[in-house]
C-alpha cells in the first residue's frame, strides 16, 4: 500500500510538471525576488503562581518574540505562480534560528507547498475566538506560567494546533475552494531535520511515531446572510513508528465557528494519542469575541485532559486587542490557570500587556 501511494504521488508530480512544460517566462528574468518582513511581539507579564519550596519567580518580567520573514512570488505567462517563504527567529540568543523554509506553486488548480512548513490539518484548521491569539489561541507563542517552579513536569504544549508533522520537510496539496469546500493532503517522509549531503534518512533510528506521516484535512465555509457566516473543519494525522513497540500515533480535530454581526463564537475539539497504546490527550476549546470599531474583546476556555502524562489543565482568559495602526496592536489579557498533575494542584494568575508590530 505504501509503495502504491508513493507511486501515485510520483506519477501525479510527473503529470503536473508535464502540464506546465510549455515555455513560460516571469516578468523578471531573475526569478523570485524576496521582500523583507516579519514581526515583533513583546509583553510585560505579571504572574502570581504557586511555587514549590526553594523556588521563586520574578513577579514581573518581559516576554517577547521577534521573527524576520523573507517572502516573494512571481506569476509566469502560463498562469503558474511560484513563491518562497523563509522565517528566522532573531531574539537575543536565537542566533537567527531558521523556523520555516519552503516554496509553493499555485494556480486555478490549487496550491502545492514543498519544504519545511505546517501540514494541511494546521493550514485548514478551524479555530475558536480568543482573548489574545498569542496566548490562548491555536498556536501559543507566549506561556506566562513557569511550570518548573510550580513543580510540574511533562505538561507539554498548552495550545491546540494540529501539527503532528510540525515543520518537517513535506509535500502538501491544498485544493481551491469549491462552493465553500476546501481539502488538502500532506506527506512527511521523516520528522528529522532537512538533509542534503547524507542521503535518505534511516528508517530505524526512532522509537517514536516520526516517519511516513500522512495528513488530511477539509473545511467548509458558508455565508447565510450579510451578517451571519460560519465555517466547519476537520483534520486527521497518522504517523508511523520506525522501531520499537510503540503504537503509530494518531490525531484528529473538529472545529466550528460562527460570526453573527460583530459577535463571534466557536469551539474546537482535538484528540491525540501521542503514540500511546492505551491513553489519549483531549483538547477542548470554547471562545467568544466582540468587535467594537478598532477594539476586539475576547474570552476563551481551554482544557487539556492528558491521560498519557496525567495532566488536567484548565485556563480561563479574557482580554482586548486595540489596533492603533496598520499591522500594529496593543494587547491586554488576564488568564487564570488551574493545573492538576497527580497529587499536585497548581493555581496561577497572569496579566499580560504588550504590543504586536508587523514589519
Amino acid at each position: 500500500m505504501k509503495k502504491f501511494l508513493l507511486s501515485s504521488v510520483a506519477l501525479g508530480a510527473i503529470g503536473f510538471v508535464a502540464a506546465l512544460s510549455s515555455p513560460a517566462q516571469a516578468q523578471d528574468a531573475n526569478g523570485v525576488q524576496l521582500k523583507l518582513g516579519g514581526y515583533f511581539k513583546g509583553y510585560i507579564n505579571y504572574a502570581d503562581q504557586d511555587e514549590v519550596a526553594g523556588q521563586e519567580i520574578h513577579s514581573v518580567d518581559i516576554l517577547r518574540q521577534t521573527e524576520i520573514h523573507f517572502d516573494g512570488k512571481t506569476t509566469l505567462d502560463n498562469g503558474l505562480t511560484v513563491g518562497a517563504h523563509i522565517e528566522g527567529r532573531v531574539d537575543v540568543g536565537d542566533d537567527f534560528t531558521v523556523d520555516e523554509t519552503y516554496v509553493f506553486f499555485s494556480g486555478d488548480w490549487g496550491r502545492v507547498n514543498f519544504g519545511g512548513t505546517y501540514g494541511t490539518p494546521y493550514i485548514l484548521q478551524v479555530v475558536a475566538p480568543s482573548a489574545d491569539t498569542n496566548i490562548d489561541g491555536r498556536l501559543q507563542l507566549f506561556n506566562p506560567i513557569n511550570f518548573t517552579v510550580a513543580g510540574l513536569t511533562g505538561v507539554g504544549e498548552t495550545d491546540y494546533d494540529h501539527d503532528v508533522s510540525a515543520k518537517s520537510d513535506k509535500l502538501s496539496y491544498i485544493s481551491p475552494v469549491y462552493s465553500g469546500f476546501q481539502a488538502g493532503v500532506s506527506y512527511t517522509p521523516d520528522s528529522d531535520t532537512s538533509r542534503s549531503l547524507t542521503g535518505n534518512a534511516a528508517d530505524n533510528d526512532d522509537t517514536t511515531a516520526s516517519s511516513d506521516i500522512w495528513d488530511v484535512a477539509a473545511r467548509y465555509e458558508n455565508k447565510i446572510s450579510d451578517t451571519v457566516d460560519y465555517r466547519f473543519g476537520a483534520g486527521y494525522t497518522v504517523a508511523q513508528v520506525e522501531t520499537g513497540t510503540n503504537d503509530d500515533r494518531q490525531a484528529w480535530n473538529v472545529g466550528l465557528d460562527f460570526n453573527i454581526g460583530d459577535f463571534g463564537v466557536g469551539a474546537t475539539y482535538q484528540v491525540d494519542d501521542l503514540g500511546d497504546a492505551t491513553d489519549d490527550a483531549h483538547y477542548t476549546v470554547v471562545g467568544v469575541d466582540y468587535t467594537l470599531g478598532t477594539v476586539v474583546y475576547g474570552a476563551s476556555y481551554y482544557n487539556k485532559d492528558d491521560n498519557v502524562n496525567n495532566v488536567d489543565f484548565d485556563r480561563y482568559s479574557v482580554g482586548a486587542t486595540y489596533t492603533y495602526g496598520p499591522g500594529m496592536t496593543f494587547n491586554g489579557s488576564v488568564g487564570y490557570y488551574d493545573i492538576a498533575q497527580g497529587a499536585l494542584d497548581v493555581n496561577a494568575t497572569a496579566v499580560m500587556l504588550g504590543t504586536n508590530i508587523k514589519f
